[in-house]
């Protein structure tokens, strides 16, 4: 038996993955002194890509995500928002939303309590606060999308065939008796005596006394 022996692995595992490298920030509003007022927030605060745009710019769509941190108007002509905010997560599960309005009665905030989001910022404070906390939200979102790319970039590594094989092959009696040793030798670290070890596996000292004897565990 060669314990040696490995399953191939292929070039094409090992090839490097392109991962992100830079946080992202989608601003999606209809009022552009609003929107450019709150991207100089942004800009101020870190390096980022920023991208702003109309609710209704559909040329613009395709290169908008995956986005780390996305802020969206509620309320303006187009009633989009709260689409626009679903396929950004549907792109990015790890992206921050925000959500922020001028007009509370606005019919599409109402909309956005029924389905549970809470979080909306009113828009005379999203400036702010935005300058304070986007930069710190977009690097946690960046962050945790580039782990979850960086552990999915990464080959599976080469494993003993023989391994697997092993498994397969093990008879019933060697397989429980390997697993009763592993345990007793569990119970008896985590025990301060053979006693207690005999208490914690529920049975008498004597039969541990002699599983260990006949385990040959010193």
């Amino acid at each position: 038996m060669n314990l040696t022996t490995t399953q191939p692995v292929s070039e094409r595992d090992f090839e490097p993955q392109r991962l992100p490298d830079t946080a992202r920030v989608v601003l999606v509003d209809d009022n552009q002194l609003r929107a450019s007022a709150l991207a100089a927030a942004l800009k101020g605060a870190s390096d980022m890509i920023i991208l702003v745009t109309a609710p209704d710019d559909r040329t613009a769509r395709p290169d908008l995500f995956p986005a780390d941190l996305v802020l969206l108007a509620l309320g303006g002509r187009q009633v989009s928002a709260l689409a626009t905010g679903a396929e950004a997560v549907q792109r990015n599960p790890f992206t921050e939303v925000i959500f922020y309005c001028d007009d509370p009665a606005a019919p599409e905030v109402a909309a956005a309590g029924v389905l549970g989001i809470t979080r909306i910022v009113p828009a005379q404070q999203m400036g702010g606060w935005l300058a304070r906390a986007g930069s710190l939200l977009a690097r946690a979102a960046f962050l945790r999308r580039a782990a979850a790319a960086a552990i999915a970039a990464a080959p599976q590594p080469p494993t003993l065939m023989t391994v697997a094989e092993g498994r397969a092959r093990m008879p019933l009696p060697t397989a429980e008796m390997q697993f009763r040793e592993s345990y007793i030798r569990c119970l008896l670290t985590q025990s301060g005596s053979r006693q207690e070890a005999a208490r914690r596996a529920g049975v008498p000292y004597r039969t541990m006394c002699e599983m260990i004897r006949k385990l040959g565990i010193s």
